[in-house]
């Protein structure tokens, strides 16, 4: 018996059958039994009691899109039978398990505003919002000194949604510093896991009351009354790292889930564990009173969207239908068009390899413009290549393997005039599997230094970036630049200020740095075969250092004090 969430304002509790499919199917007994109405031709479910009604979108489903049932030997079923209060959506206030409370600490006097007009159609869908709100004990009647105004957002299919505009009273808050996760810190928990849950929290802010003595805070004035929430509301700043400190005490110490927000990820390593991780979470979940989404939660399958992403037991890549609408992105026309773009592009630049150099010239377009700079762009040919290229770069984006502390890791890095980038992978049957890209585009300063100075700066950035993951892991640098080789091997106190900071903060991580051909940079098949450290042969390194001409430069723009030494098999410039 599961509870359906309909947004009709009320519960629809039926027997259903769990499904790993991407449309549900409601039958004509479960329409029956509450009464509800199909409008084909208007595209909505009403609700014959209350004559509420809700609109959808008629889809096309493909011949190949099959129902298959849940892994037989996972239980879901049983698991959920077994909290039942946990998808009931009848949520009160006064039903609340736990003690903790969102506050809203604030300075200055109170902020108040005058009620906005309404037309007639928005006027009775913010009543009617403001009744269930009252029916529910959200919202309180109130006669604070403080006061937010009404607003009606509007929804992709036309309809309001009524909002509340905190913007003043956000203005006054004091913020909470309680960290929210990385998105991508996600993938730290997916070592070798290989089945999915994603659990969508019913409703979440309306599970955190707020304090007594705040409460006169979140006041909404409308033409209707004045009221004030006995929850946290959406708006409110600091009630994301309100929730996201709550949800962490919730489930602290199950390092199988990763929690953002009302989105909670658990991934298991087989069937069993996956039941015992499964049954851990909502024993957490029921014994501080949280509520479960089942409609929009997901459960026991093996690829899984979560936060933008698509995660596979193999590893993770940016989500198809994401990748979709950004190939169909129309040519920016402004700025601030572009800049649109670039930001949803680069939410998945750590999959993409010299993400930086790629996008050089679409940046030089935003050089001294302004937020929201209306200006129209004159494209170029490079220009418009570069475009096209980077959309191309997203649909080939690679796949990203979860990081494995036991396995081998690698940094491999580059430089070119313009932009450095960096590749961390891991040795992983039998061959080197990226773990995640980096890539940063050069100033004016840093792409008029030397090649030396600009491979140096592509390590020191890239092991800064990646610092979280080469913490206390012994690694190998690989470099294309020779001269890099020998950079740990000379005094510092001989180097520039700049290169022995860079130098010295690279050596709490590794000194190990090691050469590969610029013509072979494939790094999966390159490094592959760059397995062992060789013996020092002299003779070679004579020759390399005689056809050097970075080397040769070397001995004059830098400090580094370079002397030939005479030998049995020639010249060797040494330090």
């Amino acid at each position: 018996m599961l509870n359906l969430d309909l947004r009709l304002r009320r519960d629809f509790q039926f027997p259903f059958i769990i499904a790993d499919v991407t449309k549900g199917i409601l039958g004509a007994d479960f329409l029956h039994k509450y009464n509800l109405l199909v409008d084909i031709n208007e595209k909505k479910l009403i609700d014959g009691i209350t004559n509420l009604f809700v609109l959808g979108d008629i889809t096309a489903i493909s011949s190949d899109n099959v129902i298959s049932t849940l892994n037989k030997s996972i239980k879901i079923s049983n698991l959920l039978l077994k909290y039942p209060e946990i998808s009931r959506h009848n949520l009160f206030p006064k039903e609340i398990k736990h003690d903790v409370k969102h506050f809203i600490e604030t300075k200055g006097q109170p902020i108040h505003a005058k009620a906005r007009q309404l037309d007639p159609k928005r006027l009775a869908i913010a009543k009617e919002e403001f009744t269930f709100m009252l029916n529910n004990e959200i919202i309180r009647p109130s006669k604070s000194q403080w006061s937010s105004p009404l607003h009606l957002a509007t929804k992709k299919d036309g309809s309001y949604r009524p909002c509340r505009d905190y913007r003043q009273l956000n203005a006054q808050t004091i913020p909470d510093r309680y960290p929210k996760p990385r998105l991508e810190d996600f993938h730290q928990i997916l070592k070798e896991t290989k089945i999915f849950s994603k659990i969508d929290l019913f409703k979440a802010y309306f599970q955190m009351p707020i304090a007594e003595e705040h409460k006169c805070k979140t006041a909404i004035i409308t033409p209707f009354g004045l009221y004030e929430f006995n929850v946290m509301s959406f708006g409110l700043k600091n009630a994301p790292e309100t929730f996201q400190r709550f949800i962490h005490e919730v489930l602290r110490g199950l390092d199988f889930v990763f929690p953002y927000l009302d989105d909670i990820l658990i991934a298991s390593k087989s069937n069993q564990e996956y039941e015992i991780h499964l049954n851990l979470v909502l024993e957490r979940l029921n014994t501080f009173g949280l509520r479960i989404n089942i409609s929009k939660s997901v459960f026991a399958v093996e690829e899984i969207e979560f936060l933008g992403y698509l995660i596979t037991p193999q590893g993770s890549r940016p989500l198809p239908d994401k990748v979709q609408a950004i190939m169909n992105y129309k040519r920016p026309e402004n700025i601030q068009d572009l800049r649109t773009f670039l930001g949803i592009f680069n939410f998945y630049r750590r999959y993409l390899k010299d993400a930086a150099r790629n996008q050089a010239l679409l940046h030089e377009y935003l050089k001294g413009s302004k937020k929201k700079d209306k200006r129209k762009i004159q494209w170029t040919d490079e220009a418009e290549k570069q475009f096209e290229k980077c959309k191309n770069d997203l649909a080939n984006a690679t796949l990203l393997s979860f990081p494995n502390s036991e396995l081998p890791l690698s940094l491999f890095t580059d430089a070119s005039d313009t932009a450095i980038g960096a590749v961390l992978q891991q040795y992983e049957n039998s061959t080197w599997q990226p773990i995640a890209f980096y890539s940063k585009k050069l100033n004016d300063t840093q792409q008029n230094r030397s090649t030396y100075d600009r491979e140096l700066l592509g390590i020191y950035l890239s092991v800064k970036h990646f610092k979280h993951y080469l913490e206390g892991r012994t690694f190998t640098i690989y470099t294309d630049h020779k001269p890099l080789i020998f950079a740990f091997h000379q005094k510092l106190d001989k180097a520039a200020p700049r290169q022995a900071r860079q130098l010295n903060y690279t050596s709490q991580f590794s000194t190990d740095i090691k050469y590969i051909k610029g013509e072979n940079n494939i790094v999966a098949d390159t490094l592959s075969r760059v397995t062992e450290v060789s013996s020092i042969d002299y003779d070679q390194i004579a020759d390399a250092q005689t056809q050097d001409e970075e080397l040769k430069s070397l001995q004059t723009i830098t400090s580094l004090n370079l002397k030939e030494y005479p030998s049995t098999f020639g010249e060797i410039l040494m330090v």
